[in-house]
C-alpha cells in the first residue's frame, strides 16, 4: 500500500514539474493537432516526391495552367489595391494557392466551388490535392531541404545549406471553440503538410505563440492582433535562397543610373549573358539558380509604357508569351541592378484581393465549411502572408536566414560573349521567381526603385 501511494505521488510530482515546465508562450503538443497525423507514403496516392513520385500527376499541365492564371490575377489585384505603389515589394502566391487547396478540402456547397473555380477550374479536388503535393514536396526535396537524406551519388548524408533553400510554411490558426474533422487533418497529411493549431484566442498569450512560430521568415511580428471572435485565420509565409548557375566576376560590377518616378540614383549593375524574352510590350531576360529548381525572370516594359500600366495587362496570355520567346541559341548582354526589399512590419491581409480574384463570399458569412468542422458561425476570417526577405546580388539571391552567398570571383570562369543586343533594367520592372518545370511562380514582386 505504501508503495501504492508512493507512486501516486511521485507521478503527480512529474506531472506537476512537467507543467510548471511547459512554456505558456509556445505551442503545446495538444495544441498542434496536425502532429498526431501521417501522410500516406504511397506515391501513387500521394504524389509526394520524397516518397518517389518523380512523374507528375497526369493533369499537373493544366493545374500549372490553372494556377498561373490565380497567381498573375492575384498579383495584378494586390499591385491595384496597395497604398504606395512608389515602393518595391514581392509576394509568394504560390503560397496562397496551396493553402486554398488545402482549404477547400473543408469547404462545402458554393464556397468549395468557388474556391475550386478560382485556382483549378475543370479540376476535382483529387486532382488539385494530388498536384499541389507533388509541386510542394518536389520544390523543397530538389532544393535538399530534408536532412539526413542519403545522396545517391556520394553515399553521404545531406546537409541542409545555409545558402541553398527553399522553404515554405503554411499555417491554419482554430479558435478553441471550433472542433476539426479528422478527415481533413488527414487530407492536410496526406498532401499539405500544413501546421494546424487550435488554441484560445482570447489567451493572454495567444499572439505570442503565433508570431513565434514565423521567426525562421522574420524578425518582425508576423500578425498584430487577433480577434477573440475569430474562428479560423491562415498565415503563410516563404524564403528562397541561392547562388546563381553562372556567377559574376568582379570586374562584372560596375555604377549605373536606374530613374523611377523622374529621379536617378546609382546603383550597382551585374553584367552578364542571359536568356533574352520580350513581347510587343516588353522585354526581359532570364537568369538561372544553381541548386533550386528555380529559374529568375525580369520583365521590363517597353519604353512608352508604365510599370502601373503594363502590370494592368499582365495576364497568363503575356506571361506565356515570354516564356515562349525564349531563344536558347541567342543570348543577351544584361545589366541587372542590385537590389533588396525587406520583409513588412507585419503579414499583410490577402481577403480583399482574393474577393477581386474570384472569392467572393469566402471571408463572409455566406461561406460554408461542413467539411471541415460541426461549429456553428464559422467562418475563415482571414488570410494573411509574410512578405518575403529578398536581395538579389552578385553572389545570388539571399533570403531571410541566408549567411549571404558568397563574394563575385577576381576573374571570369568563362569569359562573356559579345551579342548583337544589350538590355539594362535601369527603370521600373517586374520579377518572377519561378518553378523550372511547371513555370508557376513562386515569387512575382517589382522593383520601382
Amino acid at each position: 500500500m505504501k508503495k501504492t501511494i508512493a507512486l501516486i505521488l511521485c507521478l503527480i510530482l512529474t506531472v506537476s514539474i512537467m507543467c510548471a515546465c511547459t512554456d505558456s508562450t509556445q505551442f503545446s503538443n495538444s495544441e498542434k493537432l496536425s502532429k498526431d497525423y501521417t501522410r500516406s507514403t504511397d506515391p501513387s496516392e500521394s504524389y509526394n516526391y520524397n516518397d518517389g513520385a518523380t512523374s507528375a500527376p497526369t493533369i499537373y499541365n493544366a493545374y500549372a495552367n490553372n494556377i498561373i492564371n490565380f497567381e498573375l490575377r492575384l498579383f495584378r489585384n494586390y499591385y491595384s489595391q496597395k497604398s504606395d505603389n512608389d515602393s518595391s515589394f514581392v509576394i509568394s502566391p504560390i503560397n496562397t494557392a496551396l493553402q486554398l487547396g488545402l482549404i477547400a478540402n473543408g469547404a462545402s456547397g458554393d464556397t468549395k466551388s468557388e474556391i475550386i473555380s478560382a485556382i483549378g477550374k475543370d479540376l476535382t479536388i483529387d486532382n488539385i490535392n494530388q498536384c499541389s503535393s507533388y509541386f510542394k514536396s518536389r520544390m523543397e526535396a530538389v532544393s535538399k531541404l530534408q536532412s539526413n537524406e542519403v545522396d545517391e551519388l556520394s553515399g553521404k548524408k545531406q546537409e541542409v545549406s545555409e545558402d541553398e533553400y527553399v522553404k515554405f510554411d503554411n499555417s491554419l490558426f482554430f479558435n478553441d471553440i471550433s472542433d476539426v474533422k479528422t478527415k481533413f487533418l488527414q487530407t492536410n497529411a496526406n498532401y499539405y503538410g500544413s501546421d494546424i493549431f487550435r488554441f484560445m484566442f482570447s489567451d493572454e498569450n495567444a499572439l505570442t505563440k503565433m508570431n513565434g512560430h514565423f521567426t525562421d521568415f522574420t524578425k518582425n511580428n508576423a500578425v498584430a492582433k487577433i480577434d477573440k471572435e475569430h474562428t479560423l485565420l491562415s498565415v503563410t509565409a516563404a524564403d528562397i535562397s541561392d547562388i546563381w548557375l553562372d556567377p559574376y566576376a568582379e570586374a562584372d560590377i560596375e555604377k549605373g543610373s536606374f530613374t523611377s518616378n523622374g529621379k536617378s540614383r546609382e546603383v550597382n549593375y551585374m553584367t552578364s549573358n542571359e536568356s533574352f524574352i520580350k513581347t510587343d510590350k516588353a522585354q526581359g531576360i532570364i537568369k538561372y539558380t544553381s541548386a533550386n529548381p528555380l529559374k529568375f525572370m525580369i520583365v521590363m516594359p517597353n519604353q512608352n509604357i508604365t510599370l502601373e500600366d503594363y502590370i494592368t495587362d499582365f495576364n497568363n496570355l503575356e506571361f506565356s508569351n515570354l516564356i515562349d520567346s525564349v531563344d536558347i541559341t541567342k543570348k543577351a548582354t544584361a545589366k541587372i541592378p542590385e537590389f533588396s526589399i525587406d520583409s513588412e512590419k507585419s503579414a499583410h491581409p490577402l481577403s480583399s484581393a482574393l474577393a477581386k480574384s474570384g472569392l467572393y463570399t469566402l471571408f463572409t458569412e455566406d461561406s460554408t465549411f461542413a467539411d471541415l468542422t460541426h461549429t456553428d458561425n464559422f467562418m475563415l476570417n482571414e488570410m494573411y502572408e509574410i512578405s518575403p526577405k529578398i536581395s538579389v546580388n552578385a553572389a545570388g539571391i539571399s533570403g531571410t536566414k541566408a549567411a549571404g552567398g558568397s563574394a563575385p570571383f577576381k576573374e571570369r570562369i568563362k569569359e562573356l560573349e559579345k551579342t548583337d543586343l544589350i538590355i539594362e533594367f535601369n527603370r521600373p520592372f517586374i520579377f518572377l521567381i519561378i518553378d523550372n518545370e511547371s513555370n508557376i511562380p513562386v515569387y512575382i514582386g517589382t522593383v520601382n526603385n
